[in-house]
């Protein structure tokens, strides 16, 4: 069954006389803005950028002092004048350091160029950027008037004799060694400990600097050649020192014996005027009192014999001994001879062999 309803004719809507809907037309026309008019208004404004990566933050403040026509005239292109000061710090070795670096100059841009101001970070406010450099700009005016004194009363170096073994390095030499807590500026003192701690420093230097060499390929050469040249006249001076130290060690060794060490009496004359001491320092070819000599009277009575005071007792070997003071293995001394010892005019003793090693004499019993 259909249904069919009916509606009226003038309930329809009028399609046909429905007007067609248009839209506004705009006023005005939107007008494209340049990248020259964005760098003109931009003009005395300041742009701060800001990044961090693990252990370095970096912030670069960048001023735009003018915007100017670029050669050729009617080109399009201009130019634009920037400061920029770029302030970094870093965190080594759990403490923050800080640098900064000012640069001034000019950036070149086409008529058709993408760069706009906000390339150089967001704008921070003027008086932010005036206190940051007025900050840099007081600490390196007071950095230079501390480093440039002309007055004598303003100097703070106190001028008096190092009074402990040291020696002197040049500024190329004391950087190699600047890890090492026994240098005071190029001042290096002479201790126990102190060669060990030189060439422990010298080391980290040598590893940083092949670490710089992977990392770039532009090399100062002449930086490297005396960087080279420091490291073998600090080695040298080194050598010297280690070597006055031993002599040191010695004497200091010699002047312990005596001080603990009384005057040894003997039956035989010349005994009771014999010093150990002195003895002592005649075996380590030292100068002394006591003389040293090889006696040949007849091959039956041949031997070593001191001579103090006019008169001369025969001594007799102990052991071999190391200048050192260290223990020596047998196969050391193996096929060495006494009378080597002495080889020189008179048959004098000559001292410690090219070894370090000398015979340990003493006073020989009856």
């Amino acid at each position: 069954m259909a249904l069919n309803l009916l509606v009226p004719r003038n309930a329809m809507p009028n399609i046909d006389s429905m007007s067609p809907v248009n839209p506004p037309e705009a006023d005005a026309s939107v007008e494209e803005v340049t990248a020259r008019q964005l760098w003109d208004a931009a003009v005395g404004r300041v742009f701060k950028l800001a990044n961090k990566n693990y252990g370095v933050r970096n912030v670069t403040y960048t001023h735009v002092k003018a915007v100017r026509d670029a050669e050729p005239a009617g080109s399009g292109a201009f130019e634009i004048e920037v400061l920029c000061v770029e302030i970094t710090a870093r965190t080594i070795s759990s403490k923050r350091t800080y640098s900064n670096i000012c640069k001034e100059g000019v950036v070149q841009q086409d008529a058709d160029t993408d760069m706009t101001p906000e390339s150089f970070g967001a704008e921070c406010p003027g008086h932010e950027f005036e206190r940051v450099t007025r900050a840099i700009t007081a600490y390196t005016n007071s950095y230079l008037d501390w480093v440039m004194q002309a007055d004598p009363e303003e100097q703070t170096d106190i001028s008096v004799p190092i009074d402990l073994p040291h020696m002197t390095l040049t500024d190329m030499e004391a950087s190699l060694v600047r890890h090492s807590p026994f240098l005071v500026k190029n001042v290096y003192f002479l201790t126990a400990n102190s060669i060990a701690a030189a060439q422990a420093s010298i080391q980290q230097e040598l590893t940083r600097a092949l670490r710089g060499m992977l990392l770039t390929d532009a090399l100062d050469a002449d930086y490297v050649g005396q960087k080279n040249e420091a490291i073998l006249t600090l080695q040298d001076k080194l050598k010297g020192a280690t070597q006055e130290m031993e002599e040191r060690r010695i004497l200091e060794t010699v002047e312990a014996q005596k001080r603990e060490h009384q005057l040894v009496e003997r039956r035989r004359p010349g005994f009771a005027s014999l010093q150990i001491d002195s003895l002592t320092l005649a075996l380590l070819g030292r100068p002394s009192a006591t003389s040293l000599r090889w006696m040949s009277a007849n091959p039956s009575e041949e031997g070593p014999v001191f001579c103090l005071a006019g008169q001369c007792s025969p001594l007799e070997l102990v052991r071999w001994a190391h200048v050192t003071g260290r223990p020596l293995a047998e196969s050391a001394v193996a096929g060495r001879k006494l009378a080597d010892f002495f080889r020189g005019f008179n048959q004098a003793y000559t001292g410690p062999d090219a070894d370090g090693i000398y015979p340990l004499l003493k006073p020989a019993s009856e």
